[in-house]
C-alpha cells in the first residue's frame, strides 16, 4: 500500500511537472505572438503619423512637393492619387477614424479595435511606391532614433494589459547570423528553467533574448484545476490507505482477541467436560455404582457441570442474537428500587462470606421500561467482575439515582480498578484485561461487551471509570 501510494505521488508530480511546463510553453507562444503584434501596432502607428496623418491634413490641391511622403522619387501625382484614394477608403471603412483617435490619445491601439483588415490601409501605398519598411529605415539613419525603444514600450504595454503579473526582465543579445542559434532559443531558454523570447534590437543585424520574471503565480492560476484534482485525489487516496491500514489493525487486533477467546473458551469448556468425565468413569470403572449415594453425588456433580457448560454456549449464543438484533426485547414497566435490592439481597444470600456488598437506593420511586431478564443479567455479571478482579475481602457498592432526563445504576468496587489504557477496551468483544496464559479469573471476554448490547437496545450505555485512591466504577445510563 506505501509503494503503491508513492507511485501515485509521483505519478502526480510528474503530470503537474508536465501540465507546468506545457502551460508555461503555452505563455511562450502567446508572448511570441503579442510580441509580433506590436511590432505591426508599432509600424502602423509610425505609418499614421509619418504617411496618414500629413497626407489627410494637406490642403494645397495643386502643390503636392511639400507633402513629405513616401521616397524621394515618389512623384506629385502618385501622392495625389494616394490622398484620394485614401480619403475614400479611410470613408469606407469608419473604423479607422477609431484607430487615429486612439493612436491620438494614447499611441496605442486597443484589441477592441484591432481587427483582421485594420492592416489593409498599409497595403494602399504600395502601388504608389509609399512603404512602411521605408519609413522604419529613414527612422533608424536618424542619430537619436528611438524606434526600438517605441516599439518595446507598446509591448511591455500590451503585456501589462494582458498579463498584470508578469514583468520583464533583462536581454541576452545573440547574433542574428546564426540561424541555428535563434531557432532553438525559445526551446533552450524553457529547458534551462527561464521565460524568454527572441526580439530584434535591430532588425536585420541583431536579435535579442528578453528574459520575463513572476511568471511563476500566473502559471499556478492557469493550473490551479489540475492542481486540485491532483490534491484530491492524494487526498482521497491517503484516506483510503488510512481507512485500509486501520481496517487491517482492526481485524488484527479482532483476531488475536478472537485467538485469545478461543483459549479462553476452550479452557472454560474443557473444564465441566473434564469434570462430568470423571465422575462418569468414577461411577463404571470404581465400583461406586454399588453406593446409591456415592452415585446420586457423582451424577449431580455431572448435571450441575452439563449446566454450567449450557450456560456458557447459552451465553455465547445470546451474545450473537443481541449483536444481529435478532433477539428483540420484552421490556415492561420496572420498579427499580426493588428491581436492584433483590438482586442484591440475591447476591448477599449466597456470597456472604466472600464479599462485603451494600445497595444505597434513593427516597423516591424509580420505574422506567426495562427487558428484566437482561438488565438482571448485566447487573449480576457486574457485580460477578467485581467479585473476581477484586481480590480478597473487596467491597461491593451499588448505587441507583436519577438526574435529570436520565437514570444511573453503578457498581463500585475497592478492587485494583482497570489500567487506563484499558479503560475503553472492555466492553470491545471477546477483550480481556491481559493476564498472560493464566486462567486463575474465569471467562472470555463476553460479559462487558453482552452488557453494552443489551444497553444499546435500552437506548442507553455503559461507562468505566477508576476512582481516584483505588477501586472501579461501572456505570449504567437509561433514558427516565
Amino acid at each position: 500500500m506505501v509503494l503503491s501510494m508513492f507511485l501515485l505521488v509521483t505519478f502526480v508530480g510528474y503530470w503537474l511537472h508536465s501540465q507546468y511546463n506545457n502551460e508555461k510553453k503555452n505563455l511562450q507562444v502567446e508572448l511570441s505572438r503579442l510580441y509580433h503584434v506590436s511590432i505591426n501596432d508599432g509600424e502602423f502607428i509610425l505609418f499614421y503619423r509619418n504617411v496618414i496623418k500629413p497626407a489627410l491634413n494637406h490642403q494645397d490641391t495643386i502643390n503636392f512637393e511639400s507633402l513629405k511622403i513616401g521616397s524621394p522619387k515618389t512623384s506629385s501625382d502618385f501622392k495625389k492619387s494616394y490622398i484620394k484614394e485614401l480619403k475614400e477608403f479611410i470613408d469606407t471603412n469608419q473604423n479607422y477614424t477609431n484607430i487615429f483617435r486612439a493612436i491620438e490619445a494614447s499611441s496605442f491601439i486597443p484589441d477592441s479595435l484591432r481587427d483582421e483588415r485594420y492592416y489593409d490601409i498599409l497595403r494602399l501605398g504600395y502601388r504608389y511606391q509609399i512603404y512602411p519598411a521605408q519609413i522604419l529605415y529613414n527612422q533608424r539613419k536618424k542619430s537619436n532614433d528611438t524606434t526600438q525603444q517605441f516599439l518595446r514600450n507598446i509591448f511591455l504595454r500590451n503585456v501589462a494589459i494582458n498579463f498584470p503579473n508578469i514583468k520583464a526582465g533583462h536581454e541576452d543579445e545573440i547574433d542574428r547570423e546564426n540561424i541555428e542559434l535563434i531557432e532553438k532559443t525559445n526551446h533552450e531558454v524553457l529547458r534551462r528553467g527561464k521565460l524568454g523570447i527572441i526580439i530584434y534590437t535591430r532588425r536585420y543585424d541583431k536579435a535579442s533574448v528578453l528574459y520575463f520574471e513572476h511568471y511563476f503565480l500566473h502559471l499556478i492560476t492557469e493550473i490551479l484545476p489540475q492542481i486540485i484534482f491532483g490534491i484530491v485525489l492524494i487526498s482521497l487516496s491517503v484516506f483510503a490507505l488510512v481507512v485500509a491500514y486501520r481496517s487491517y489493525l482492526s481485524q488484527a487486533k479482532l483476531n488475536m482477541l478472537r485467538s485469545d477467546f478461543v483459549s479462553n473458551i476452550t479452557h472454560e469448556l474443557k473444564i465441566p467436560v473434564s469434570t462430568a468425565k470423571a465422575a462418569m468413569e468414577a461411577i463404571l470403572n470404581y465400583g461406586i455404582s454399588d453406593d446409591k449415594e456415592k452415585t446420586k453425588s457423582y451424577l449431580k456433580m455431572v448435571a450441575s457441570e452439563m449446566n454450567r457448560l449450557d450456560s456458557l454456549t447459552s451465553r455465547v449464543l445470546e451474545h450473537s442474537k443481541l449483536e444481529s438484533n435478532q433477539h428483540l426485547l420484552k421490556k415492561e414497566e420496572t420498579n427499580l428500587n426493588e428491581f436492584v435490592d433483590r438482586i442484591v439481597k440475591s447476591v448477599q444470600l449466597f456470597s456472604a462470606n466472600t464479599i462485603n456488598i451494600k445497595f444505597t437506593k434513593p427516597n423516591e420511586l424509580i420505574s422506567i421500561p426495562i427487558d428484566q431478564v437482561y438488565i438482571e443479567g448485566v447487573i449480576r455479571n457486574l457485580i460477578e467482575n467485581s467479585k473476581k478482579y477484586g481480590g480478597d475481602d473487596v467491597s461491593i457498592i451499588v448505587n441507583l439515582w436519577q438526574k435529570g432526563l436520565h437514570v444511573y445504576i453503578s457498581v463500585i468496587d475497592n478492587g485494583p480498578g482497570i489500567p487506563k489504557e484499558y479503560l475503553n477496551k472492555v466492553f470491545d468483544r471477546f477483550f480481556r484485561v491481559p493476564t498472560g496464559d493464566q486462567h486463575n479469573v474465569k471467562g472470555f471476554g463476553l460479559g462487558l461487551s453482552f452488557a453494552a448490547l443489551v444497553m444499546k437496545q435500552h437506548n442507553g450505555s455503559i461507562g468505566a471509570d477508576n476512582l481516584t485512591e483505588h477501586g472501579c466504577e461501572i456505570k449504567l445510563e437509561f433514558p427516565a
